[in-house]
């Protein structure tokens, strides 16, 4: 017998490319594969062969089609920062600051401040071979990443992040 591999939330909501809460809400209508609680804690049983496990999602009957990641990840996550955003930052007072640092994961792109990567990552630079989105530096990573401030708040902009 194959013996499958068990995961919590966080991870399962990372590798299904969707938030934890959204994760949890379909956990509670029992719509991820033998999913079970004990002790208070999902455990999240993978299926698939070694290096491509992941968590199976039921479609809904209603409603649109889910977008959660149905295979594993190929590309990694993308972070650069936006320097065309920053000199249009410098013009402008406090109040009307954009988000700078980019985070291109999948089908998504999201804006944010300051943020952590929760394990391994790499520093590209590529000057002669740019990103897609026109990036000569950019960081690659499969682990999670987390915003840690989306809105710009001039207080928390100047403190290091583990005092937010």
């Amino acid at each position: 017998m194959v013996e499958k591999r068990i995961m919590g939330t966080t991870e399962a909501a990372y590798l299904l490319g969707i938030s934890g809460q959204r994760l949890r809400v379909l956990l509670s209508q029992g719509r991820v594969k033998n999913a079970r609680k004990e002790n208070g804690f999902w455990q999240i049983p993978a299926y698939g062969s070694q290096g491509n496990e992941m968590p199976i999602i039921y479609p809904g009957r209603r409603g649109p089609k889910g977008n959660w990641c149905k295979e594993k990840r190929v590309n990694p996550a993308m972070i650069h920062v936006n320097q065309h955003i920053i000199k249009e930052n410098a013009k402008n007072p406090l109040k009307e600051i954009r988000p700078v640092i980019s985070v291109k994961q999948t089908n998504r792109n999201d804006y944010g401040f300051q943020l952590e990567i929760k394990g391994p990552c790499r520093i590209v630079y590529s000057p002669h071979n740019p990103a897609k989105c026109g990036a000569h530096l950019w960081i690659d990573t499969f682990s999670r990443v987390q915003f840690v401030d989306i809105n710009f708040n001039p207080i928390s902009a100047c403190q290091a992040y583990k005092y937010i």
